[in-house]
């Protein structure tokens, strides 16, 4: 990917500081992560350094398109998890932002980087829960959660604030080595069906299908929908190794299958009696809602599979800017955009080999005989500003490090 006049100012350099935060998302996608829900949230460190350096709006665009350039990677575009994370970030930035500009007015009664780190994470969690509430489990039973949400988002706040702060403190590397783009191609796509099909109207029927399983409750509107995307599998002949495919993406969405099935089911005394089990009764009304939500989680994660099937990550990105080009005229700024989504794809394979090189060169120093807190702080650091720098330099800042 060659350089170009015609991209927006700026879009460079927002670009390498997403295709930084995808890479730590998208290797923490990868880390076991027995509690359902927790994270330790790696690519808020980039969204704070941001906030921190260039300001609102600048953390904002990273934050959001982030998790959209990782969910094409992941293949998770559209699906649940997504559709919290893109408005939790959204969230979790405001509030950080909002921390940032007290502590900057009143620097008397103002947060240090932890306790921003802190409420972002706090308000991350809350808004997920919120989210989840209103497009997934519309039950009062979910904020049972509350509380283990709260502690978690204090415990990875405050990791995340350490390292953000040794970001902080190694600045002038960081912002020299911006945008450290180097034209490395885009991953090749892997094979696509029904190519035909323009892939705009691939992302517009999914999100038809989204908003049909959000607001339906009739418990034959799921079926229908799940004979509908089966039909469109059958039609397009998709393999058998798809439909493989398929069920370790819904088994991985059992757990909140499962949790939105079994809350109602429990806390739902109202309605008559279906049937007793020790203390439990269990009431039609709950039995009813649990299967609405399950089903709903399950065709989500569907069709969203579905499109990520369709239409290649290459062409979703293109084809979102496409479609953000008519919010233009109301100031949205579709061009930059398409335009840094399209660069932080193409050049994820180059900050993927910089992680590495950084990472490697941190453990051949033997850094990591030192306290374990402090040496993964650092580690994390050097990671995190050596993902910024071109080839060669790597080794060299981690070094300087």
């Amino acid at each position: 990917m060659t350089p170009s006049s015609a991209e927006p100012a700026g879009a460079r350099r927002a670009a390498a500081l997403v295709a930084t935060a995808c890479v730590l998302q998208v290797a923490e996608s990868f880390i076991p992560h027995p509690v359902p829900g927790v994270r330790l949230g790696l690519a808020n460190i980039v969204t704070l350094v941001t906030l921190a350096e260039l300001g609102f709006a600048a953390a904002l665009e990273v934050a959001l398109l982030r998790t959209v350039v990782a969910s094409l990677v992941l293949g998770s575009f559209l699906t649940p998890g997504f559709l919290l994370s893109f408005f939790s970030a959204a969230a979790s930035t405001a509030v950080m932002w909002a921390l940032l500009s007290v502590s900057s007015r009143f620097p008397r009664w103002g947060f240090s980087i932890v306790g921003v780190s802190v409420a972002g994470a706090v308000a991350h969690n809350a808004s997920q829960l919120g989210l989840a509430y209103l497009l997934l489990i519309r039950h009062s039973s979910i904020f049972y959660f509350a509380p283990w949400m709260a502690m978690s988002g204090l415990a990875t706040g405050w990791l995340t604030a350490l390292v953000a702060a040794e970001v902080l403190r190694r600045q002038s590397a960081f912002t020299r080595a911006l945008p450290g783009m180097t034209g490395t191609a885009a991953p090749a796509p892997r094979r696509q069906y029904a190519a035909a099909v323009p892939a705009e109207l691939k992302l517009v029927l999914a999100c038809a299908a989204l908003l049909a399983a959000v607001f339906l409750r009739h418990p034959l509107a799921f079926p229908a929908l799940a004979a509908g995307l089966l039909a469109v599998m059958a039609a397009t002949r998709l393999p058998a190794a798809e439909y493989a495919s398929l069920l370790r993406r819904l088994r991985g969405l059992s757990w909140l299958a499962a949790v939105s099935f079994f809350f109602p089911l429990f806390f739902t005394p109202s309605g008559g009696e279906l049937f007793r089990a020790g203390p439990f009764v269990f009431a039609p009304d709950g039995l009813l809602s649990g299967y609405v939500f399950a089903a709903r989680i399950l065709v989500m994660g569907w069709t969203g599979f579905l499109l990520n099937v369709y239409a290649s990550p290459g062409e979703l990105a293109a084809a979102i800017g496409r479609l953000c080009r008519p919010f233009g005229r109301l100031g949205f700024p579709a061009e930059r955009t398409g335009a840094v989504i399209g660069l932080a794809w193409g050049e994820l394979p180059a900050f993927t080999a910089r992680a590495r090189a950084s990472a490697s060169a941190a453990m051949a120093r033997g850094g990591w005989r030192g306290a374990p807190l402090r040496w993964s702080v650092g580690l994390a650091a050097g990671v995190i500003a050596g993902m910024c720098v071109p080839g060669e330099e790597v080794n060299s800042e981690t070094a300087a490090a």
